[in-house]
């Protein structure tokens, strides 16, 4: 899997809701006696324009075309997020995704995201490519109509 080139629309960080607001603060300390070794909630979502092909032309000319998809990549179990963000733009360009560290399942690995102007650094347990639409033929980046607008929908296309 390659995510070089891929145009990163959007990005959420999201958990579960936590503790009700109306506990007491006996009730709250009962809460907060959760493991810490437990894995973390946070997932980490993108909305990115996945490039499933790059196809290289017959003739001399640089006109690369694509197959391109609308996608949401999902990370689980996210921890300690750090990095650099030059750019407060969007939509970001992905350069690569790196994973470092154990590869036994159901272990933390610390990833790389780099890309234009950005650099993010954080733990995952692993992470889930959604194709949101069957791929279209034709640039890097999709069309917003295209695309259908920003999401996060953690659903492939049938």
């Amino acid at each position: 899997m390659s995510f070089d080139s891929c145009q990163i629309h959007a990005l959420a960080v999201t958990d579960d809701e936590g503790p009700p607001d109306d506990l007491t603060p006996e009730e709250f300390l009962e809460q907060d006696d959760i493991d810490d070794t437990a894995p973390s909630a946070l997932q980490l979502h993108l909305d990115l324009d996945y490039i499933v092909r790059r196809v290289k032309p017959p003739s001399p000319w640089p006109d690369v075309k694509f197959w391109v998809s609308p996608a949401t990549l999902v990370f689980d179990c996210v921890g300690s997020i750090s990095g650099d963000l030059r750019s407060i733009q969007l939509p970001l360009r992905m350069r690569r995704l790196q994973q470092v560290g154990p590869t036994l399942p159901r272990s933390e690995r610390r990833w790389y995201l780099e890309g234009d102007g950005f650099l993010l650094k954080f733990s995952a347990w692993s992470f889930t490519l959604h194709l949101r639409q069957p791929p279209r033929y034709g640039g890097r980046v999709l069309r917003m109509a295209d695309r259908g607008g920003i999401s996060f929908e953690l659903r492939s296309f049938a």
